[in-house]
């Protein structure tokens, strides 16, 4: 082999990784903005909710998987809205796409089906 050969084939090697795209392994939407726009201001809560529904709806309807914690931060901010059933949802799907978050996930679904006359007794009771 010559030394040009050898020197071209080295060169490829060292540039062409640089000329390689790289992707993303989920898509995020619009999720960071909207969650700094939150936390800088907490009234912006439905913009939130509006993103990570958003994020949801187009990862589940291109097929690829949900980001790891969007349905459980979802589903939390449904809880404070008050729609239990639909949170409960969201923690099972987070459960079953995320199997790491179980444990948490279980305790979430139990917390958020206790009634809440139930929890405020509770709370009440010495």
């Amino acid at each position: 082999m010559s030394a040009r050969l050898i020197l071209a084939v080295a060169v490829l090697c060292v540039v062409l990784p640089g000329c390689a795209v790289n992707r993303q392994k989920y898509d995020w939407g619009k999720y960071d903005p909207s969650l700094y726009a939150y936390y800088r201001d907490p009234a912006k809560v439905a913009e939130l909710t509006e993103s990570l529904a958003a994020v949801v709806k187009a990862a589940e309807s291109k097929g690829v998987p949900v980001p790891p914690g969007i349905y459980a931060e979802y589903g939390y901010l449904l809880l404070q809205q008050g729609k239990s059933n639909e949170a409960i949802d969201l923690f099972k799907r987070e459960e079953t796409h995320w199997p790491e978050s179980k444990i948490f996930m279980d305790r979430m679904i139990k917390v958020t089906s206790v009634p809440a006359a139930a929890s405020s007794t509770k709370s009440a009771s010495p």
